[in-house]
């Protein structure tokens, strides 16, 4: 079954305002609301990676993640949570202190994440972020290839704890953020679940000359294209539409 990742971010700078958290009440009633609609785990980043943002200091994201954590564990002691970040220490305190289990890493990771991820036994989502030359499907495919084996190397059970993210949005140009989407499906290849985070992406307002804020019927559409296309995870910050795409996508497969 298509699981939902609920999208919070405790930063002020989040491409997306509707995704920024500041405070602990709107904290607390935006994951109850999520969790009502239907996410299966909420994703929690302190530090955006949008296209021109300032990086947050090491030392400042962790204190954003340490409050918004502290917060969702007092309330949801239960819930699946992943912490989006791609600094190796962070996220090792991250799934020790806080129980998250799942680490979603926008850049792919290096030595030491792989090392965290194989000695803490979270899952990874590990992310395509790096720029295209010529082809983007082969480039794609070669970039998971020789990633999913560094970590195997590394000693992670790649089988069962490594999720794929194509990267949508992360360098790459609109046309081939599409072309990616109408391929998402050849990365079932590799056998492990895909992630694909669409969510009011540019790809989507830049394509229809709108604004994040007006790209939820987008969203739906590339969700539905994306679920049609392999995608096991979709990672939202709009639950109950991808809810329902999922569970009309489901319907049609159960009745064809």
């Amino acid at each position: 079954m298509v699981k939902i990742l609920g999208i919070v971010n405790v930063t002020p700078d989040s491409f997306w305002s509707g995704s920024r958290v500041q405070d602990k009440a709107t904290l607390v009633e935006r994951v109850r609301l999520m969790i009502s609609e239907g996410a299966d785990a909420i994703d929690v980043g302190g530090c955006s990676t949008r296209p021109g943002a300032v990086q947050a200091s090491e030392d400042e994201e962790m204190e954003r993640l340490e409050w918004g954590l502290d917060t969702i564990r007092e309330e949801f002691p239960d819930i699946l949570l992943s912490v989006d970040t791609y600094r190796p220490r962070i996220a090792e305190r991250c799934v020790r202190e806080w129980n998250v289990n799942i680490i979603n890493d926008v850049y792919g990771g290096n030595a030491d994440m792989y090392k965290v991820v194989a000695e803490t036994g979270a899952q990874y989502v590990l992310m395509w972020a790096e720029d295209i030359k010529e082809d983007p499907v082969g480039e794609m495919m070669n970039f998971f290839r020789y990633r999913i084996g560094l970590l195997e190397k590394a000693g992670v059970d790649v089988s069962h704890k490594v999720i794929l993210d194509p990267g949508y949005g992360f360098g790459k140009t609109l046309e081939q953020n599409y072309t990616i989407l109408a391929h998402q499906g050849e990365l079932r290849e590799f056998g492990q679940p895909i992630l694909s985070g669409l969510s009011r992406k540019s790809m989507a307002w830049k394509l229809l000359k709108i604004t994040p804020a007006e790209a939820l019927p987008a969203t739906v559409a590339m969700n539905t294209v994306a679920l049609l296309n392999g995608a096991d995870w979709l990672r939202v910050h709009d639950v109950q539409e991808a809810v329902h795409a999922v569970r009309i996508i489901q319907t049609l497969k159960d009745n064809s």
